[in-house]
């Protein structure tokens, strides 16, 4: 009698393989629902939330020019994965699937870290375990409760092509390192440091493969630098007639690459003491600890993350320096590679230690050890609803009383006019030509770049407006706007002020 091949196949999954994927399953459906009920609960802003979902419109539909930010959407960030989401967008996708597909994409991330495990030679429960860790990670975490930035989506490839690098599968690697560059150009910083990785890591055993491997090497590094000059020296400055925008967080260091050589040079002491600050102490704590420190065992894959960490702790900004934004996304992703590296070493140097029972008794507890860290942190630290920050303002735990006017306020505008929203409701309303984040455009505010011209007021067709978050200016501006004649109130309830223009 013939055993159903589907049953066998089944059977043949390992256990730790199932309790994997139901942890999996259990962290996306979990912040999958978080991220939308943060959407659908007006909790999103303007910075990102509605950048990213206008721009994923505007370029569905041969448009790119982002009002939200001021900056055409490749004068930006070179964000070209976005194209991937038009066929959704089309379809009338919007921020909700931006944020699940994060999630998704996030959650992932286990099954190249888990691959990792079992390639190094660790057992399916040490593998497993590992894997879990990582889903464990408060930054990890953090990322969704951020919502949708495209260099998280980048986090998952970036895992893969370290992996086929390890396996020396050569076109998967492009292609995963290339689908990971495609996020954000920052992204090739690390891609760039795993180029010199691969490079010297070059086998002995053949002169042939010694050649392949630093020719590979050599040339994912020259490419992956080749495009964050182009991308920052040509593409940005091309396409939105100014510097890269990015250059301002850096302000204080020199701003630009040349600049900040110059500092280093003429100032070294500038940097250093960013470098060794309280805060970016605490940065590199809070990324290895929930690892039980296992990444500082394989030093070289921490490599990968180290320009984007360096960056992160000269920036003039504090929230660059900590595992709760998509800044730590990159280093994660080294931690989380040299952890699992680490672990792996650790497992087969315990393995030659003769006569030491103990010792290798102990290390192979090490993988459970690296996932009770990865517990205690998510306790401590994580917005995860068994995490300490779950209550600290990342989610909405209460009722909105006010949804059904802010609803309201949104219904009563057409689909295709031209908008100046308060900052929360940006994003309800992002799918659009021109949406504008007030007081924009009469008062130029987080708009473009230093010296940037605003657009002509003229082009406003409807104001929807949260007075409750709406300053002094802005309501005096909305009062005038009114007694001038050019607007008409036509929706007012529990704060939401809706107006249409009625002066063309």
């Amino acid at each position: 009698m013939t055993a159903n091949p589907l049953g066998l196949r089944f059977r043949r999954v390992h256990p730790a393989v199932l309790a994997l994927g139901a942890i999996t399953l259990v962290w996306v459906l979990t912040f999958s629902i978080l991220v939308v009920k943060k959407q659908n609960g007006f909790w999103s802003v303007d910075f990102d939330m509605g950048i990213y979902d206008q721009a994923v419109w505007l370029l569905a539909r041969g448009q790119s020019f982002i009002t939200v930010r001021g900056l055409p959407a490749f004068g930006h960030h070179a964000n070209f994965g976005l194209y991937l989401f038009a066929p959704a967008s089309w379809l009338g996708a919007g921020p909700n699937f931006l944020n699940v597909t994060q999630v998704v994409v996030l959650g992932l991330g286990v099954v190249p870290i888990y691959l990792l495990g079992r390639y190094r030679m660790l057992s399916p429960w040490s593998a497993a375990a590992l894997a879990a860790a990582f889903l464990l990670h408060p930054a990890l975490q953090f990322f969704t409760a951020e919502l949708f930035h495209p260099e998280t989506i980048a986090l998952t490839p970036l895992l893969m092509a370290y992996l086929c690098a390890t396996k020396r599968s050569w076109r998967w690697f492009a292609f995963w390192a290339i689908f990971a560059v495609m996020w954000k150009e920052d992204v090739a910083l690390a891609v760039a440091m795993l180029g010199i990785i691969i490079a010297l890591r070059s086998k002995n055993s053949s002169g042939e493969k010694q050649i392949s491997n630093r020719t590979v090497g050599l040339i994912t590094f020259t490419a992956s630098v080749g495009w964050i000059i182009f991308v920052s020296q040509i593409l940005i400055p091309g396409v939105s007639g100014h510097s890269a925008h990015y250059g301002e967080l850096y302000s204080g260091v020199g701003g630009s690459a040349g600049g900040m050589l110059s500092t280093l040079i003429h100032d070294p002491g500038n940097i250093t003491s960013r470098l060794v600050s309280s805060e970016t102490q605490h940065f590199g704590w809070q990324l290895l600890a929930p690892y039980g420190l296992t990444s500082l065992l394989a030093p070289i894959e921490l490599l990968i993350g180290l320009p984007q960490f360096i960056l992160d702790a000269i920036s003039n900004y504090p929230w660059t320096r900590t595992i709760t934004f998509r800044y730590a996304a990159i280093p994660l992703v080294a931690a989380t590679l040299a952890m699992v590296e680490g672990v792996a070493f650790a497992c087969r140097r315990a393995a030659r230690v003769k006569n030491l029972r103990l010792v290798t008794s102990g290390v192979r507890f090490l993988p459970l050890a690296v996932l009770a860290c990865a517990v205690l942190a998510t306790f401590s630290w994580g917005p995860s609803p068994i995490g300490n920050s779950y209550q600290d303002g990342w989610w909405p735990l209460t009722e909105n009383t006010r949804q059904e006017a802010q609803q309201g306020a949104l219904d009563a505008v057409p689909d295709d006019a031209t908008v100046s929203a308060s900052y929360t409701l940006v994003p309800q309303l992002s799918g659009r030509s021109e949406i504008y984040s007030f007081p924009n455009p009469w008062k130029s505010q987080n708009w473009g770049v230093t010296g940037s011209k605003n657009r002509n007021p003229q082009r406003i067709d409807w104001l929807v407006i949260d007075r409750y978050i709406t300053d002094a200016q802005g309501q005096k501006l909305l009062d005038s706007l009114i007694a001038k004649g050019k607007f008409k109130k036509v929706f007012d309830q529990d704060g939401m002020w809706v107006a249409r223009r009625i002066n063309p």
